[in-house]
């Protein structure tokens, strides 16, 4: 009898700890999925405000006295367009507003006169900082605080 007492015993034990075993691998399995759906909306939320900044970045580059028009184009040749890009560096939150650090990565191109043999030039690199704030799906520009990264 004390036998059979000790067998039951022993085998409520091994059910209590393949219980207890399967709760932490759930909690510890729910802890990783939330970690990786957060660091995929971090991710999202980087990719649009990327976004953001280079439309930013590119109407400023379409404009008709943007910098790389400035100076003349090669003998032969004219100024066609410009592509902007932005890299994120850093996002900071407060409230309902986003400070975003970002490279701007803008490269004119040239073209002959037909807008034939389209060529790129040198890219430009410059840092700024922005501030955005989130209107349902869209992004809008608060404030540009570019001039506060040089003091």
């Amino acid at each position: 009898m004390d036998l059979e007492l000790g067998a039951t015993v022993y085998k409520k034990r091994k059910v209590g700890l393949a219980a207890a075993a399967a709760v932490l691998v759930a909690v510890a399995g729910g802890l990783v999925l939330r970690s990786q759906a957060t660091a995929a909306e971090r991710e999202s939320e980087q990719r649009s405000l990327e976004q953001a900044a280079e439309e930013v970045f590119q109407r400023s580059a379409d404009a008709p006295d943007a910098a790389w028009r400035k100076y003349a184009a090669p003998r032969g040749k004219v100024w066609n367009q410009a592509d902007a890009r932005a890299q994120v560096t850093q996002v900071r939150t407060k409230g309902a507003h986003f400070t975003v650090d970002v490279t701007e990565i803008t490269t004119p191109y040239l073209s002959d006169e037909h807008g034939g043999g389209l060529e790129a030039t040198p890219s430009s690199m410059g840092d700024h900082r922005f501030v955005f704030e989130k209107d349902g799906d869209e992004w809008h520009l608060v404030k540009d605080l570019t001039e506060q990264l040089s003091e």
